[in-house]
Protein backbone atom coordinates (compact mmCIF):
# COMPACT_ATOMS: atom_id res chain seq x y z
CA UNK A 1 0.00 0.00 0.00
CA UNK A 2 3.59 2.22 0.93
CA UNK A 3 4.48 1.53 -2.65
CA UNK A 4 1.33 2.34 -4.27
CA UNK A 5 0.45 5.20 -2.49
CA UNK A 6 4.10 6.57 -3.43
CA UNK A 7 4.08 5.64 -7.03
CA UNK A 8 0.97 7.59 -7.62
CA UNK A 9 2.43 11.00 -5.68
CA UNK A 10 5.38 11.17 -7.72
CA UNK A 11 2.77 11.04 -11.26
CA UNK A 12 2.31 14.82 -9.76
CA UNK A 13 4.80 17.28 -11.60
CA UNK A 14 6.95 19.11 -10.07
CA UNK A 15 5.92 22.59 -10.90
CA UNK A 16 2.64 21.61 -9.78
CA UNK A 17 4.11 20.82 -6.39
CA UNK A 18 6.59 23.67 -6.02
CA UNK A 19 5.19 26.54 -9.04
CA UNK A 20 7.58 28.87 -8.11
CA UNK A 21 10.60 26.96 -8.50
CA UNK A 22 12.61 27.45 -11.59
CA UNK A 23 14.09 23.99 -12.94
CA UNK A 24 18.05 24.34 -13.79
CA UNK A 25 17.38 23.24 -17.15
CA UNK A 26 14.24 25.39 -17.90
CA UNK A 27 14.60 27.76 -20.95
CA UNK A 28 14.66 31.70 -19.55
CA UNK A 29 11.31 33.34 -20.26
CA UNK A 30 10.80 35.56 -23.66
CA UNK A 31 11.04 38.93 -22.64
CA UNK A 32 8.77 41.48 -24.48
CA UNK A 33 10.04 44.83 -25.46
CA UNK A 34 7.43 47.38 -26.64
CA UNK A 35 9.17 50.26 -28.92
CA UNK A 36 7.99 53.19 -29.71
CA UNK A 37 8.22 53.54 -33.23
CA UNK A 38 9.06 50.88 -36.08
CA UNK A 39 12.55 51.97 -36.63
CA UNK A 40 13.12 51.19 -32.87
CA UNK A 41 11.44 47.73 -33.69
CA UNK A 42 14.20 47.16 -36.64
CA UNK A 43 17.21 48.29 -34.81
CA UNK A 44 16.12 45.48 -31.60
CA UNK A 45 15.99 42.70 -34.15
CA UNK A 46 18.80 43.28 -36.54
CA UNK A 47 20.59 43.40 -33.16
CA UNK A 48 19.42 40.30 -32.00
CA UNK A 49 18.94 38.69 -35.45
CA UNK A 50 15.20 37.94 -34.25
CA UNK A 51 16.07 36.06 -31.60
CA UNK A 52 13.57 34.30 -29.85
CA UNK A 53 14.47 35.43 -26.54
CA UNK A 54 12.75 38.75 -27.47
CA UNK A 55 9.45 39.16 -28.29
CA UNK A 56 9.09 42.77 -30.05
CA UNK A 57 6.31 45.19 -30.87
CA UNK A 58 5.86 48.88 -31.38
CA UNK A 59 3.45 51.28 -30.23
CA UNK A 60 3.40 53.56 -33.23
CA UNK A 61 2.70 51.59 -36.32
CA UNK A 62 4.47 51.46 -39.95
CA UNK A 63 3.39 54.76 -41.83
CA UNK A 64 2.09 57.26 -39.37
CA UNK A 65 3.44 60.42 -38.10
CA UNK A 66 5.23 59.64 -34.30
CA UNK A 67 4.38 64.20 -34.03
CA UNK A 68 0.19 63.34 -34.06
CA UNK A 69 0.10 60.26 -32.33
CA UNK A 70 -2.34 59.78 -29.29
CA UNK A 71 -2.53 56.73 -27.02
CA UNK A 72 -5.44 54.40 -27.01
CA UNK A 73 -6.02 52.34 -24.24
CA UNK A 74 -4.96 48.77 -26.12
CA UNK A 75 -1.33 50.65 -26.30
CA UNK A 76 -1.57 51.17 -22.34
CA UNK A 77 -2.38 47.64 -21.93
CA UNK A 78 0.81 46.51 -24.46
CA UNK A 79 2.67 49.01 -22.37
CA UNK A 80 1.75 47.90 -19.09
CA UNK A 81 2.52 44.21 -20.00
CA UNK A 82 5.86 44.76 -21.73
CA UNK A 83 9.25 43.94 -19.84
CA UNK A 84 11.32 46.73 -21.54
CA UNK A 85 9.83 49.85 -23.43
CA UNK A 86 12.65 51.57 -25.66
CA UNK A 87 11.98 55.25 -26.89
CA UNK A 88 13.43 57.65 -28.94
CA UNK A 89 13.72 60.82 -26.92
CA UNK A 90 14.41 64.16 -26.95
CA UNK A 91 10.93 65.29 -26.96
CA UNK A 92 9.62 63.20 -29.87
CA UNK A 93 7.21 61.05 -27.49
CA UNK A 94 5.56 63.81 -25.01
CA UNK A 95 2.82 61.43 -24.44
CA UNK A 96 5.18 58.73 -22.62
CA UNK A 97 5.57 60.80 -19.29
CA UNK A 98 1.94 60.30 -18.85
CA UNK A 99 2.19 56.67 -18.51
CA UNK A 100 2.74 55.38 -14.93
CA UNK A 101 6.29 53.55 -14.66
CA UNK A 102 6.43 50.00 -13.13
CA UNK A 103 9.41 49.80 -11.18
CA UNK A 104 9.54 46.01 -12.39
CA UNK A 105 10.17 47.40 -16.10
CA UNK A 106 12.88 48.33 -17.69
CA UNK A 107 12.73 52.07 -19.66
CA UNK A 108 15.33 53.17 -21.97
CA UNK A 109 15.67 56.04 -24.05
CA UNK A 110 17.86 56.01 -27.02
CA UNK A 111 18.77 59.12 -27.42
CA UNK A 112 19.62 59.92 -23.81
CA UNK A 113 23.24 61.58 -23.86
CA UNK A 114 23.66 61.49 -27.97
CA UNK A 115 25.03 64.45 -29.95
CA UNK A 116 22.14 65.38 -31.78
CA UNK A 117 21.47 68.86 -33.82
CA UNK A 118 20.12 71.66 -31.26
CA UNK A 119 17.61 73.39 -32.95
CA UNK A 120 18.11 77.43 -33.43
CA UNK A 121 15.19 79.00 -35.06
CA UNK A 122 17.53 82.03 -35.43
CA UNK A 123 20.07 80.28 -37.71
CA UNK A 124 19.18 78.73 -41.11
CA UNK A 125 21.59 75.62 -41.04
CA UNK A 126 21.02 75.06 -44.28
CA UNK A 127 17.16 74.31 -42.97
CA UNK A 128 14.20 76.50 -41.81
CA UNK A 129 12.81 76.31 -38.44
CA UNK A 130 11.08 79.21 -38.98
CA UNK A 131 7.63 77.58 -39.21
CA UNK A 132 8.00 75.53 -36.07
CA UNK A 133 4.57 75.47 -34.14
CA UNK A 134 3.99 76.00 -30.63
CA UNK A 135 3.86 72.23 -29.80
CA UNK A 136 7.01 71.40 -31.12
CA UNK A 137 8.71 74.65 -29.18
CA UNK A 138 10.04 72.70 -27.07
CA UNK A 139 11.84 70.54 -29.18
CA UNK A 140 15.50 71.90 -28.16
CA UNK A 141 17.48 68.73 -30.16
CA UNK A 142 16.49 67.20 -33.22
CA UNK A 143 14.74 63.58 -32.20
CA UNK A 144 14.45 62.41 -36.10
CA UNK A 145 17.71 59.95 -35.19
CA UNK A 146 16.54 56.89 -37.94
CA UNK A 147 17.37 59.78 -40.88
CA UNK A 148 21.38 59.67 -39.51
CA UNK A 149 23.67 56.67 -40.38
CA UNK A 150 25.90 57.52 -37.84
CA UNK A 151 23.36 58.23 -35.21
CA UNK A 152 21.46 55.14 -36.40
CA UNK A 153 24.85 53.01 -35.79
CA UNK A 154 25.09 54.72 -32.26
CA UNK A 155 21.39 53.51 -31.62
CA UNK A 156 22.24 50.46 -33.06
CA UNK A 157 24.52 50.17 -30.48
CA UNK A 158 23.15 51.11 -27.18
CA UNK A 159 20.45 48.87 -28.03
CA UNK A 160 23.07 45.99 -28.51
CA UNK A 161 24.25 46.63 -24.90
CA UNK A 162 20.79 46.74 -23.86
CA UNK A 163 20.14 43.39 -24.97
CA UNK A 164 23.10 41.99 -23.50
CA UNK A 165 22.34 42.90 -19.94
CA UNK A 166 18.94 41.66 -20.24
CA UNK A 167 20.51 38.31 -21.71
CA UNK A 168 23.80 37.63 -21.04
CA UNK A 169 23.80 34.19 -22.78
CA UNK A 170 23.52 35.60 -25.95
CA UNK A 171 26.35 38.03 -25.87
CA UNK A 172 28.01 36.59 -28.47
CA UNK A 173 25.03 36.32 -30.72
CA UNK A 174 24.56 40.33 -30.41
CA UNK A 175 27.55 41.25 -30.77
CA UNK A 176 28.00 39.39 -34.00
CA UNK A 177 24.43 40.03 -35.43
CA UNK A 178 25.06 44.15 -34.42
CA UNK A 179 28.66 44.30 -36.10
CA UNK A 180 27.20 42.51 -39.13
CA UNK A 181 24.24 45.26 -39.89
CA UNK A 182 26.75 48.04 -38.96
CA UNK A 183 28.80 46.84 -41.83
CA UNK A 184 25.75 46.44 -44.10
CA UNK A 185 25.27 50.18 -43.11
CA UNK A 186 28.46 51.32 -43.87
CA UNK A 187 28.56 49.45 -47.33
CA UNK A 188 25.27 50.89 -48.26
CA UNK A 189 25.98 54.51 -47.42
CA UNK A 190 29.22 54.30 -49.26
CA UNK A 191 27.35 52.65 -51.96
CA UNK A 192 24.51 55.87 -51.93
CA UNK A 193 27.25 59.05 -51.83
CA UNK A 194 29.02 57.35 -55.10
CA UNK A 195 26.08 57.85 -56.65
CA UNK A 196 25.45 61.70 -55.15
CA UNK A 197 28.35 62.81 -56.19
CA UNK A 198 27.57 62.24 -59.63
CA UNK A 199 25.25 64.82 -58.98
CA UNK A 200 27.18 68.84 -59.10
CA UNK A 201 27.55 69.92 -55.27
CA UNK A 202 25.59 73.30 -55.86
CA UNK A 203 22.76 71.19 -57.41
CA UNK A 204 21.93 69.19 -54.82
CA UNK A 205 19.08 71.42 -53.45
CA UNK A 206 15.62 70.27 -52.54
CA UNK A 207 12.38 71.38 -50.67
CA UNK A 208 10.16 69.22 -48.71
CA UNK A 209 7.58 69.68 -46.31
CA UNK A 210 8.78 69.77 -42.68
CA UNK A 211 12.57 69.38 -41.33
CA UNK A 212 12.49 65.41 -40.55
CA UNK A 213 15.39 65.32 -43.14
CA UNK A 214 18.04 67.09 -41.69
CA UNK A 215 20.15 64.68 -40.58
CA UNK A 216 19.94 63.11 -43.92
CA UNK A 217 20.53 65.86 -45.35
CA UNK A 218 23.68 67.05 -43.51
CA UNK A 219 25.33 63.44 -43.69
CA UNK A 220 24.37 62.98 -47.68
CA UNK A 221 26.10 66.03 -48.96
CA UNK A 222 22.39 68.04 -49.65
CA UNK A 223 20.87 71.67 -48.85
CA UNK A 224 17.20 71.07 -47.84
CA UNK A 225 15.21 74.12 -47.40
CA UNK A 226 11.99 72.69 -45.54
CA UNK A 227 8.24 74.22 -45.75
CA UNK A 228 6.77 74.30 -42.48
CA UNK A 229 9.68 73.34 -40.08
CA UNK A 230 9.37 70.49 -37.51
CA UNK A 231 5.84 69.90 -37.83
CA UNK A 232 4.30 68.95 -41.08
CA UNK A 233 0.83 69.90 -39.43
CA UNK A 234 1.95 73.32 -38.87
CA UNK A 235 0.14 76.39 -41.46
CA UNK A 236 2.05 79.27 -42.16
CA UNK A 237 0.83 83.06 -42.22
CA UNK A 238 0.24 84.54 -45.96
CA UNK A 239 3.10 86.19 -45.35
CA UNK A 240 5.62 83.24 -44.36
CA UNK A 241 4.09 81.06 -47.15
CA UNK A 242 5.26 84.24 -49.67
CA UNK A 243 8.77 84.41 -47.94
CA UNK A 244 9.02 80.63 -48.66
CA UNK A 245 7.97 80.58 -52.28
CA UNK A 246 10.07 84.01 -53.22
CA UNK A 247 13.26 81.99 -51.65
CA UNK A 248 12.64 79.04 -53.89
CA UNK A 249 12.41 80.99 -56.62
CA UNK A 250 15.91 82.94 -56.05
CA UNK A 251 17.93 79.98 -55.08
CA UNK A 252 16.50 78.55 -58.48
CA UNK A 253 15.15 75.25 -56.38
CA UNK A 254 14.19 72.67 -59.55
CA UNK A 255 12.70 69.97 -57.01
CA UNK A 256 10.09 69.53 -54.34
CA UNK A 257 9.09 66.57 -52.72
CA UNK A 258 6.06 65.10 -50.65
CA UNK A 259 6.44 63.20 -47.88
CA UNK A 260 4.88 60.02 -46.86
CA UNK A 261 3.03 60.86 -43.48
CA UNK A 262 1.40 64.43 -42.57
CA UNK A 263 -0.58 67.06 -44.36
CA UNK A 264 0.78 68.06 -47.82
CA UNK A 265 -1.14 71.19 -48.48
CA UNK A 266 1.57 73.91 -48.22
CA UNK A 267 4.05 71.73 -50.39
CA UNK A 268 1.12 71.45 -52.89
CA UNK A 269 0.51 75.50 -53.02
CA UNK A 270 4.06 76.34 -52.85
CA UNK A 271 4.87 73.81 -56.26
CA UNK A 272 1.84 75.63 -58.03
CA UNK A 273 3.01 79.08 -57.05
CA UNK A 274 6.77 78.56 -58.26
CA UNK A 275 6.48 75.94 -60.84
CA UNK A 276 8.46 73.56 -59.44
CA UNK A 277 7.12 70.11 -60.41
CA UNK A 278 6.51 67.27 -57.43
CA UNK A 279 9.64 64.74 -57.50
CA UNK A 280 7.98 62.19 -55.27
CA UNK A 281 7.63 61.00 -51.74
CA UNK A 282 10.53 61.17 -49.58
CA UNK A 283 9.96 58.76 -46.32
CA UNK A 284 10.27 61.36 -43.63
CA UNK A 285 8.76 60.37 -39.81
CA UNK A 286 8.31 56.83 -40.70
CA UNK A 287 9.50 53.66 -42.07
CA UNK A 288 7.90 52.36 -45.00
CA UNK A 289 5.42 49.42 -45.30
CA UNK A 290 6.20 45.80 -46.51
CA UNK A 291 7.06 45.83 -50.18
CA UNK A 292 8.20 49.67 -49.92
CA UNK A 293 11.56 49.42 -50.47
CA UNK A 294 11.81 51.22 -47.58
CA UNK A 295 11.18 49.25 -44.49
CA UNK A 296 14.50 49.68 -42.85
CA UNK A 297 16.97 52.87 -42.40
CA UNK A 298 19.59 51.69 -44.89
CA UNK A 299 16.37 50.87 -47.45
CA UNK A 300 14.76 54.43 -46.64
CA UNK A 301 18.01 56.36 -47.51
CA UNK A 302 18.43 54.04 -50.43
CA UNK A 303 14.71 54.81 -51.69
CA UNK A 304 14.97 58.47 -50.57
CA UNK A 305 18.37 58.83 -52.58
CA UNK A 306 16.99 57.61 -55.66
CA UNK A 307 13.71 59.60 -55.36
CA UNK A 308 15.79 62.98 -55.01
CA UNK A 309 18.48 62.19 -57.91
CA UNK A 310 15.37 60.73 -59.97
CA UNK A 311 14.05 64.62 -59.96
CA UNK A 312 17.14 66.66 -60.07
CA UNK A 313 18.90 64.39 -62.87
CA UNK A 314 15.53 65.93 -65.09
Amino acid sequence: MKNLLFSSVSLVPFSFLFPNVSLANEKPATIKIETTIPYLTDLVKKASCDSKSFQIENIISVGNDPHTFHMTPSNRIAIAKADVIISVGSGLEPWISKIQKNKNQTWFTVTENMSLTKLDNNHDHNHDHDHETKEHNHLEYDPHIWQSPKLTKEALLKISNLLIKLKPEEEKNINTCTQDYIHKIEVEVKELKKQIETIPKEKRVFATNHNALGYFADEFGFKMKSIVGLSDEASPTPAQLKDIIMQIKKENIKALFLESTGNMRNIKTVSKETGVKIGGTLYSDSLGTKGSGAETAPEMWKTNVSTILNALKK
